[in-house]
């Protein structure tokens, strides 16, 4: 089997561990998983919590020091453990753990959410698959990182464990003015002390003014995450971001790639929210013609959220899905590679990059192919 192969396999059926006490099992996005090598050329980030992981027919154990996964207890892979960030031991001048501060989504990204907290958590605009307040419950994190604890932790991060990009995520805040005011204030200090590219994932501004003032403040590339693009999911299971709109997250990826530029604008697309697959296919299209990637997820399900006990798609589901999207991608030029920052350019929550690598590869030789002179006279 492939690294490729095998990576969607695990993403969509997770990887059975003999201990997950120490797994982050809630926040926002990609939650309870670990970071793999593949051995001997693929990175991923792989669920191990969930009820869904308990039936996986993968799992992980040790040969003579080695690390392998098993499926039916034939050896398919050797992969290496990412294991804990060197900055989790370390405390900020206030005393907080660095690891309440934020993580390494993969060994050269950090990550936090700048607002642990979302304005549609409490009322009928739940998104109904987000565990975003629930680190918050287990006090696993703090609710609002301020710009001095996240300057010190990025700069040991990065000292200590040479990564090389951040990526800010943030709930739904119930004066958004105010908190784009924050994020813009923490971008800046950030970039001033580390001279780290900086990704920011935000809703939709009213005032899309506001996207080349965060790009003036040292931001880089920017998330602004649609989830889905069947309508009627959209309003089901994303009934908030439903309520700003379709056509008011096409305006602002458009101003976005103005600011920013092509592929430095991105959107999660969640696959297995009951979506009809066609919706994402045609999204995807729609992404493309305006220069903002489409980052395709198998949906992770977290404990604790409506959505807890769904099943992620399977892996011919993410197969035929990714490799479509892979497609309508390799039209244009860029793509994953371009990305300078945040969760595209560390791609070990999707296997759509690795999709677009073949993608582009074949589309290369198909290229070779008719432009080679016949031999035929």
């Amino acid at each position: 089997m492939d690294s490729r192969t095998l990576k969607v396999e695990l993403q969509s059926y997770g990887l059975r561990l003999p201990d997950t006490r120490n797994i982050r099992r809630g926040g926002a996005g990609p939650t309870g998983g670990i970071h793999l090598r593949i051995l001997p050329d693929n990175e991923a980030n792989i669920p191990v919590v969930g009820d869904f992981v308990d039936s996986s027919p993968y799992y992980l154990d040790r040969i003579n020091g080695e690390y392998w996964v098993f499926r039916e207890d034939v050896a398919i892979s050797q992969v290496e453990l990412m294991g804990d960030a060197k900055f989790y031991e370390q405390r900020t001048s206030t005393g907080t753990p660095m690891r309440k501060i934020g993580l390494l989504h993969c060994p050269t990204t950090f990550a936090t959410t700048l607002l642990q907290t979302c304005d549609f958590w409490e009322d009928d605009r739940r998104c109904k698959f987000c565990g975003i307040e629930l680190t918050l419950k287990d006090r696993s994190t703090v609710g609002f990182k301020n710009a001095k604890s996240l300057v010190e932790t990025i700069s040991i991060a990065k000292e200590l464990d040479g990564i090389s990009n951040v990526v800010f995520t943030s709930g739904v805040a119930r004066d958004e003015e105010k908190a784009l005011g924050k994020y813009a204030e923490i971008c800046y200090e950030v970039k001033k002390a580390t001279g780290l590219p900086i990704q920011l994932q935000i809703i939709p501004p009213e005032d899309l003014s506001w996207l080349q003032r965060l790009k003036d403040c040292g931001v880089d590339a920017l998330g602004v995450h649609i989830e889905t693009f069947d309508p009627e999911v959209f309003e089901k299971v994303t009934p908030g971001k439903a309520r700003i709109g379709l056509n008011k997250y096409v305006e602002t990826w458009k101003e976005a790639v103005k600011v920013f530029g092509r592929w430095q604008v991105s959107t999660y697309v969640l696959v297995g929210l009951g979506e009809r697959l066609e919706t994402i296919i045609e999204g995807a299209a729609l992404c493309g013609d305006l220069g903002v990637y489409p980052f395709v997820v198998p949906l992770r399900p977290i404990a604790g959220t409506p959505m807890e006990n769904a099943k992620p798609p399977k892996p011919e589901v993410m197969n035929y899905v990714y490799a479509e999207v892979a497609k309508v991608l390799s039209k244009y030029d860029g793509g994953s590679k371009s990305s300078g920052a945040g969760c595209v350019s560390c791609g070990e929550c999707s296997a759509l990059p690795d999709f677009e690598r073949a993608s582009t590869r074949s589309n290369v030789r198909f290229k070779e192919f008719i432009l080679k002179p016949s031999s035929v006279s």
